[in-house]
């Protein structure tokens, strides 16, 4: 038992649909550094979609003051932004 393995049907559903997934990003000539350069302009349009432009404009805003007063760690590569 302690080896044994359990094939869950939902499995090869995922499979496939990750299959789909792969060859639908490759039949439109894009790479994963297409997709990931893409990630911030959509977890921004997600979150504003969710919570709302005025929770967001004042959640940038905390976060701008607090950058500011130097009361917050900012990585390297998002000290430009």
């Amino acid at each position: 038992m302690e080896h044994s393995f359990r094939a869950d049907p939902a499995l090869a559903d995922l499979l496939a649909a990750l299959d789909r997934s792969a060859a639908a990003v490759a039949a439109a000539g894009l790479t994963a550094a297409d997709l990931l350069d893409d990630l911030p302009v959509i977890r921004e349009r997600v979150t504003r979609a969710t919570y709302g432009d005025a929770f967001m404009d004042a959640l940038h805003q905390e976060y701008e003051a607090l950058r500011t007063a130097g009361l917050l760690v900012v990585p390297a590569d998002e000290e430009a932004s």
